[in-house]
């Protein structure tokens, strides 16, 4: 991920965007349980109160998982494990959760039976030997490093001058249980007060900790009368700002002689790279874990791996957590799967309108396909240019973070192009796409990069039912690789669909004799899957309008008249009583492997329904899905498919991956039109035919 983010950092720099630098120690704090302020006064408990969420997300702890501050995880006063008191507390807190004070309500019509609670306070939480250390963590050994690390900065020293008062936990202990019984009895915030007080252990939560989480927040009553609180935006920017500065200071008096791979002074610190936290997980900006034997052949881990100054790790890791603000989402990074995230940005980070994004994921559009993405980006690329400069050229990079597991975070997809590139393989890729014919259902469109996985992922039974939709055996981000990458080999994608097509072929053969049932959600998938197909055809040279009259696609064809006048003689003669499969479809995986035998077997089986199609046809039949005419058409169809079939006939005895491709589009495409005409035309046909046939 370094190198990475050394270009990102880059175009940063360059664009004179100056992004915020943390302390490697200075972390978010987490945001997956509400914070609560404890607001310190001379070694007294003011009182307590929620965080606003909004707030609670700029808020950080220095520190580690083990032991952390000002924020810090303590635990509720109290264990709870009778199940009866359990249902009462959760009673409680869901009865007067959302109200404050009791002036929000009747003081008569709040029940709070302060005495009963006492009685439930019987199980010290706090005496848990887990809790003690990290408790000593975070309020005296957290801050014997702050105090170490010579801050100048006079918010955090009157913090901890608070803190000292509590050094041990059974003092903080004492005081938040007398506040909590203090707001029961004035009966302000009293889901708050019960949450402080009790820890309900029901043993159901596999991660749940033997104490509980109580996420909290010191706070300073000098501090807010300074204009200064410990829960604010200003006290964190001081304070990170203390601890760089600190950090600087000590870097300068222990400079190491060494230089980094980007060439800056360089001494071995002795730390893991800096962390930073995304939408979803947590990434590291290089893990060499030593207990990964694959790791030992060099015998360099960690930070010795890969030499990268101070300097550089902060401004690499503030540079990820920049780009990965949510205001940036759907703009320079957006989730494309569990744990991965694509980041993608033109480097010169002109004012453009629209992100590079939109060309690669339908799921960011509305109702723009394809080509009016790619059309929008590149314009607004040309309207962004600086004066004097070409910026169509401009670079572009694109990289793709996923989480391996809880310790390791990779780089699975990287790559850098430029405008120019990246506008040609656009178009190509909308041109390949296109390399297919007209179907019954319309034109397919241009199915985005980002959906090529789901179409590879996409495993049908038979009748049409999903398989299974946890097996993914293609990653999400190899649809880039294929826009991409031109000349990327096509050999297994083709392999992978034909065999998709065998699966399902009978069923939509069958579908699509149907008036009406191309509105099934199974064509949505199948639309993607043909305009992939097309498109790579089209790699391989192979275009539509030479296909079109090779074997396999008039082959694909032929199946398809079959299934049309089974269906047609079924309507007519057995009232709409159709069978499991129509000839056509049960025979086109047959007629992937041996195409011959095939073709002879087709011929037997359909010479009844050829032979009533030859009488049906001059009936003059009008009625709807039963018109006479379709009979002579599609008997028509045979004698056409078969006359061409002829002079294209080779003597395989089986069909590549290439070949029965074409074959299943064929089987879904529209007859040519040459080969179609209005039901008025073929009523005037039938009837000179008729009149003809009586005059014999």
């Amino acid at each position: 991920m370094i190198n990475e983010l050394s270009k990102l950092s880059e175009a940063i720099n360059n664009a004179n965007i100056t992004p915020q630098e943390w302390h490697k120690d200075y972390k978010p704090i987490p945001k997956s349980a509400p914070c609560i302020r404890i607001v310190l006064n001379a070694g007294e408990v003011e009182s307590i109160s929620y965080v606003r969420k909004e707030l609670a997300s700029h808020l950080r702890k220095f520190g580690s998982n083990q032991g952390s501050f000002p924020c810090m995880n303590l635990a509720p006063l109290y264990k709870i494990d009778d199940e009866d008191i359990i249902k009462k507390i959760r009673e409680l807190i869901k009865k007067y959760g959302n109200i404050k004070s009791a002036s929000e309500k009747g003081l008569n019509e709040l029940n709070i039976d302060v005495e009963e609670i006492k009685t439930w306070c019987t199980l010290n939480n706090w005496d848990d030997n887990n809790f003690k250390i990290k408790y000593n963590t975070s309020m005296n050994k957290t801050t014997e490093s702050l105090n170490n690390l010579c801050l100048s900065y006079q918010p955090i020293e009157t913090l901890m001058k608070e803190s000292d008062y509590f050094s041990e936990p059974s003092s903080l202990h004492s005081k938040l249980e007398k506040l909590a019984f203090d707001m029961l009895k004035r009966k302000e915030e009293i889901a708050l007060a019960l949450r402080v007080l009790f820890f309900c252990s029901t043993g159901k939560k596999k991660k749940e900790t033997n104490y509980g989480s109580l996420s909290v927040a010191l706070e300073s009553s000098e501090l807010i009368k300074n204009g200064t609180p410990a829960v604010s935006n200003k006290f964190v920017e001081g304070f990170n700002d203390a601890l760089l500065k600190a950090d600087k200071n000590n870097l300068i008096v222990n400079q190491g002689k060494a230089i980094d791979a980007f060439g800056y002074s360089y001494k071995p610190l002795g730390e893991k790279m800096p962390k930073v936290q995304l939408f979803g997980f947590e990434a590291c900006l290089r893990t060499m874990f030593e207990g990964q034997p694959c790791q030992s052949r060099y015998g360099q881990f960690e930070e010795n791996s890969y030499p990268i100054s101070y300097e550089l790790r902060t401004k690499f890791a503030a540079a990820l957590e920049w780009i990965a603000k949510k205001e940036h989402e759907n703009k320079y990074w957006m989730t494309i799967a569990d744990k991965m995230i694509l980041f993608a940005y033109v480097e010169s980070f002109p004012e453009i309108d629209t992100s590079c994004l939109d060309i690669f994921n339908s799921s960011n559009q509305n109702e723009d396909d394809f080509q009016a993405c790619t059309e929008r980006f590149f314009s607004s690329i040309r309207k962004g240019k600086k004066e004097g400069t070409d910026s169509i050229a401009d670079g572009i990079r694109l990289f793709i973070l996923r989480r391996i597991d809880s310790a390791r975070t990779k780089v699975v997809y990287t790559r850098q192009t430029n405008a120019y590139e990246l506008e040609k393989n656009c178009e190509a890729w909308t041109i390949g796409c296109s390399n297919i014919p007209l179907f019954p259902f319309g034109q397919s469109d241009v199915p985005f990069p980002l959906d090529v996985a789901d179409i590879f992922n996409t495993f049908w039974k038979q009748d049409g039912e999903l398989l299974t939709e946890k097996f993914k055996p293609v990653p999400r981000y190899y649809g880039l690789e294929l826009l991409m990458e031109p000349n990327l080999s096509t050999i297994s994608d083709l392999h992978i669909l034909s065999e998709k097509a065998k699966v399902i072929a009978m069923l939509l053969g069958r579908l699509q004799t149907v008036p009406g049932n191309y509105r099934q959600p199974i064509w949505i998938k199948v639309e993607k899957m043909l305009a992939l197909m097309g498109l790579l055809l089209y790699r391989k040279g192979i275009r539509k309008d030479t296909y079109m009259e090779k074997l396999p696609y008039l082959y694909g064809q032929l199946l398809k008249a079959s299934d049309e006048l089974h269906a047609l003689y079924c309507k007519v003669v057995r009232n709409g009583d159709f069978p499991p499969q129509l000839i056509g479809g049960s025979m086109f995986t047959a007629a992937t492997e041996a195409p011959i035998k095939t073709l002879h077997l087709l011929a037997q089986r359909l010479m009844p329904y050829y032979n009533w199609a030859k009488v049906y046809r001059y009936k003059g039949v009008k009625d709807e899905g039963k018109e006479s005419w379709r009979a002579g058409w599609l008997y028509s169809l045979f004698e056409n498919n078969a006359n061409k079939l002829q002079t294209c006939w080779t003597p395989e005895t089986s069909l590549n991956d290439e070949e029965k491709v074409q074959l299943f589009i064929g089987y879904l495409a529209k007859f040519p039109k040459r080969e179609e005409a209005s039901d008025d035309l073929k009523s005037e046909e039938t009837e000179e035919e008729n009149n003809n046939e009586r005059n014999n």
